[in-house]
């Protein structure tokens, strides 16, 4: 068959060889991305995937700016609640208000050192403190000092009866305010 030949018969049956010369085209194409099939299935996953967080995102982004100002706002109040641990004095202050509030004698009352290696933003502040008092005065300032202004933790207490016979007792604490180093 000649070149001829081969037109003549292209011009003979011009629908027929161009279905054969598409039909060879999808074969190969067909054959080479026959390869790829797992890769494309991996891609379409992932695009899945990421589609599905992006909606999602939208979804959860209702109210957004309005959980932003009262997470801030909290923020705010969360830092007006924290004890500077450099302020001796008016860390000392907030014990004597207590004691003036509860009808309480403070007979000791000490911050000690703030440990130094400590790399967080908020840091126990501890005292060493010991007052004494009428049982219900003690446990009004126990009940001001958890409920109060600062947050605190005691870590450990010692309550015992005064020696007197005015019926009075006697707390030790050593307890820790929430603070800033």
């Amino acid at each position: 068959m000649t070149s001829t030949d081969l037109v003549a018969l292209v011009k003979k049956h011009p629908v027929g060889v161009g279905c054969a010369i598409v039909s060879i085209a999808c074969g190969i194409l067909l054959y080479v991305r026959s390869g790829n099939i797992e890769a494309s299935q991996v891609e379409l996953e992932a695009n899945s995937a990421q589609a599905a967080k992006m909606i999602a995102n939208v979804r959860n982004a209702n109210g957004l700016a309005e959980q932003l100002t009262e997470i801030q706002a909290l923020g705010k109040e969360l830092d007006a609640r924290m004890m500077k641990a450099g302020q001796l004095a008016v860390n000392l202050q907030y014990f004597y208000k207590l004691e003036t509030e509860t009808e309480v004698k403070l007979v000791d009352v000490r911050q000690n050192a703030v440990p130094r290696n400590i790399k967080t933003q908020y840091a126990g502040v501890p005292f060493s403190v010991s007052v004494s008092g009428s049982f219900p005065h003690v446990i009004n300032f126990l009940n001001r000092l958890q409920n109060g202004r600062h947050f605190c933790r005691i870590n450990s207490t010692n309550f015992a009866k005064a020696g007197d016979a005015g019926g009075d007792v006697n707390l030790a604490l050593n307890l820790e305010l929430l603070g800033q180093p």
